[in-house]
């Protein structure tokens, strides 16, 4: 797993972390390698020193001390204006570091206690997610008025290898401490590192590192098996080692479920990734505990078992004896599952979102290049249309050409769905909520859409929704993509909420559904309903709002054919909250 977290300062970050396995032995130390192109061009090779660490983390050049970067770390000034009219000065830190962090499967740091080899496949996946993050890589274009992003395709990373947690559980990690430093090769200059892509590409790394791990276990003689949490995807296990031997080295984890739920209760949802993030920090015990390595191994082993020590050496000598597993699957195959199961649920997707589902489906048994190739053969064929990185089918822009008809079809052909009755709302929301709940109530379209960032408060204002369209004598279907958004439906006072999925298959449900004058879906914070399945257009929860009230469709040509853009204008829409944004599709 990968996760990515930048850094302003981060003096002595790598002396007094880095440089030691999440645990402080005396006379022990880690020592980090330099990674990637950039740090190529700057003469960064083989392991890192303190000195060199420190120029990177300063943007310095470490032979010349020349400051490569063209801003500063504090000339950033922001002027804002507060309700009140007062004007504050704010200034701005750049980011120094970019700490992307690479977990193993748990299963693949239980079984090196007694198999050092299986680290060969974690640093098969790291090597494999260094590529293409510098393959994403950019900096941003300031020139002549521009505000774009240009691929430069390098970074100036260093990476230290570590075995276990703070908890000093087996945990095969790795630190790829990356700079705020790339070099664009146009301008010939170094610039600040634009590290959008790597955050949003995220989980596809992730896959791609699994693959590559995966490939490796099965060289090595062992079986992996795909492992699933509350029927989502959760990465791989290997075939003998038990939930339950787990389960023992996962003090972390419960440390970080125990804050979530902490989270929950305080602030009555569900934490956010970055939130996570942060409550991950703050639950890490800040100090690092003085204990050798072979005591920490000592300590490990000493939690298992007889019987499941047993089981890791038998499972051992079995790899060793039986030799390579490594099966090589064609990826045309997985891109085509991809394929059928991304374009059910959208009409337009990134082409890492296909990439990542087809190396799900082929873990450990794709590569990566073949994957690629087959995506580059399915545009050249038109089988798919590429344009701007993201990739459809016709059937998907036709499909959405019908919901965009459908939708707008509707607009101002139907009563009020408050009926034009007076409500009064809630003095619990807010000024943006208020007018929420009133524009939808006054809304005579056939859809009405509400938008906000995450944690903004659109489920809270259902509450007052539902009861106004109660007053109104309409009833209340409300109807998620997911089993976890139903039940965030339910505990927020929809107790007949339902998924997309069970509105479909439920004939009774389908007539309740059709005889109610209101429903409500939940959508943005999670997954959306299958297309193949609902008419229920995402290009209305992408869009942006105009004042003509209506859909139009851009036409932009790629490499491989023309690809459909809907840029929803769909007057029927509210945003609101500080951080919401509207994308085009």
């Amino acid at each position: 797993m990968l996760t990515v977290k930048a850094m302003t300062g981060g003096e002595g970050y790598a002396a007094n972390h880095l440089s030691n396995s999440d645990y402080y032995a005396e006379g022990e130390t880690v020592i980090g390698q330099w990674m990637g192109r950039g740090a190529e061009l700057l003469g960064l090779e083989g392991q890192v020193t303190m000195e060199q660490f420190e120029a990177m983390r300063q943007a310095v050049h470490p032979l010349t001390g020349e400051f490569l970067r063209q801003r500063k770390n504090a000339d950033r000034v922001v002027e804002r204006t507060t309700e009140t009219g007062e004007t504050i000065v704010d200034e701005r830190k750049a980011r120094n570091l970019y700490d992307c962090t690479v977990s193993a499967p748990k299963a693949l740091s239980v079984l090196a206690m007694v198999d050092l080899r299986v680290i060969e496949a974690h640093r098969a996946g790291v090597s494999a997610i260094v590529r293409e993050m510098e393959g994403v890589a950019g900096a941003r274009i300031r020139k002549l008025g521009a505000n774009d992003t240009r691929i430069t395709s390098n970074l100036v990373i260093a990476r230290y290898d570590h075995t276990a947690s703070r908890a000093l559980d087996p945990q095969v990690h790795t630190h790829l401490v990356a700079g705020n430093l790339t070099f664009d090769g146009v301008e010939n200059v170094w610039k600040a590192l634009d590290a959008t892509q790597v955050y949003l590409q995220a989980e596809y790394l992730t896959e791609v590192y699994r693959n590559a791990a995966g490939r490796v276990l099965n060289r090595l003689g062992y079986q992996i098996e795909d492992r699933f949490e509350h029927g989502k995807d959760n990465g791989f296990g290997i075939v003998g080692i038990e939930e339950a031997t787990l389960e023992k080295f996962s003090r972390r984890t419960e440390q970080k479920e125990a804050a979530i739920q902490e989270f929950i209760r305080e602030h009555g949802r569900q934490p956010s990734k970055n939130e996570i993030s942060q409550l991950v920090h703050e639950t890490r015990d800040p100090k690092l505990k003085a204990i050798t390595t072979e005591e920490v191994l000592a300590q490990q082993r000493a939690r298992l078992s007889p019987d499941e020590v047993e089981t890791l050496e038998s499972m051992r000598q079995a790899a060793l004896a039986r030799g390579s597993l490594e099966e090589h699957a064609a990826a045309a195959p997985a891109l085509a599952f991809a394929r059928e199961h991304i374009f059910e649920r959208l009409s337009v997707a990134k082409d890492y979102e296909l990439k990542m589902e087809a190396l799900r489906h082929g873990r450990g048994r794709v590569e990566l290049p073949d994957l690629k190739a087959a995506v580059l053969s399915d545009v050249a064929s038109g089988a798919m249309l590429s344009a701007r990185g993201e990739l459809a089918t016709q059937q998907t822009l036709e499909r959405e050409r019908r919901m965009v008809a459908t939708i707008n079809k509707g607009i101002g052909q139907h009563e009020a769905l408050g009926r034009g009755r007076q409500f009064v709302v809630s003095d619990r929301l807010g000024p943006e909520q208020k007018a929420a709940v009133l524009g939808a109530l006054a809304s005579r379209d056939f859809a009405f859409h509400i938008s906000g960032a995450a944690g903004v408060g659109k489920t809270t204002l259902l509450k007052d929704l539902k009861r106004g369209l109660s007053e109104a004598r309409r009833s209340v279907v409300a109807v998620a993509p997911s089993t976890s958004a139903v039940e965030e439906l339910q505990r927020e006072g929809f107790p007949h909420a339902m998924t997309v999925a069970r509105l479909l298959v439920d004939p009774q449900q389908r007539r309740g559904a059709g005889r109610s004058g209101a429903h409500r879906r939940r959508s943005g914070d999670g997954g959306q309903p299958g297309y193949g399945r609902v008419a229920a257009a995402r290009s209305i929860e992408r869009g942006a709002p105009s004042d003509g009230g209506r859909y139009q469709t851009d036409q932009e040509c790629g490499a491989g054919g023309c690809v459909a853009y809907f840029r929803t204008q769909f007057q029927s829409r509210w945003r609101f909250g500080a951080k919401s944004t509207a994308a085009t599709q």
